[in-house]
């Protein structure tokens, strides 16, 4: 009976071990990695904020990042996985780095779409063919089955730029650090997730000017960027009055999954 006792302790322990060893790998575990777990169904899409406009997103098939500064580093790319298109809406620093923005092109082989201010801070690093795309206000290019147009950015740069992302059956805004700009009226209606600029240290974007996209846009859902904790929330109290726009909170570095 005795021996039976402390079989039964021992195993209660090991059980205990096991399960710590679990929790702490877990919590351990990368942001990134998460990501490249996640299972992504139709009309949803992963997403992670690492701070100001760096957002990765994961759809069924294919996977971005945009603005990563120095905030991603190649294996940090490497975790995620596949990675088919970096996109830079322009080149301030907190948006753009050059050197790691080459850095995580060759350590993923994505095509990286740039504003022409990036795109000239990158024109002799990222010399393949193909892999290096300039584009303008209003100009439009495909990657992978990727749609991506260019609305130009009121803000600060060389032709700086807003993005909509359409990539399996999903629409998606990327308002950068800008402010509204009456160009976004033509996608009124359309968007499934509008990430949205309230603040931080930018000259243009903030909570009202947010509202302004939001109001034009409509978008299903709507997720802040770039601003601090008290603009996202003077953000959030503004566009309450926007009726069929689900606001979206993310803590930075947690992956969520979003429904559309």
């Amino acid at each position: 009976m005795k021996r039976l006792f402390i079989i039964a302790i021992v195993l209660v322990v090991v059980a205990a071990v096991a399960l710590i060893g679990t929790f702490l790998l877990l919590r351990t575990e990368s942001p990134f990695t998460k990501v490249s777990k996640m299972q992504i169904g139709n009309e949803e899409i992963g997403v992670l904020l690492l701070g100001d406009s760096t957002v990765i997103l994961k759809t069924r098939s294919h996977t971005l990042i945009l603005d990563p500064a120095t905030r991603i580093s190649p294996n940090d790319v490497k975790a995620l996985g596949k990675v088919d298109a970096i996109l830079i809406t322009h080149e301030h620093g907190d948006h753009f780095n050059a050197g790691t923005t080459s850095q995580l092109q060759q350590a993923s082989d994505a095509v990286v779409v740039a504003n022409k201010g990036a795109y000239e801070g990158l024109e002799e690093l990222i010399l393949e063919s193909g892999k290096l795309v300039e584009l303008e206000p209003e100009g439009k290019t495909g990657v992978d089955g990727i749609v991506i147009e260019a609305v130009l950015s009121n803000h600060g740069g060389t032709l700086p730029l807003m993005y909509i992302i359409t990539v399996d059956g999903i629409t998606i805004f990327h308002g950068s650090d800008s402010g509204f700009n009456p160009s976004l009226e033509q996608y009124a209606g359309k968007i499934d997730i509008a990430f949205v600029p309230t603040g931080g240290p930018s000259p243009t974007a903030s909570p009202q000017e947010a509202y302004r996209i939001a109001a034009t846009l409509r978008p299903k859902k709507l997720i802040p960027i770039h601003g601090t904790s008290d603009q996202n929330s003077e953000f959030k109290s503004l566009v309450s009055d926007i009726s069929g726009v689900s606001f979206v909170e993310a803590d930075l570095s947690e992956p969520i999954k979003v429904s559309v």
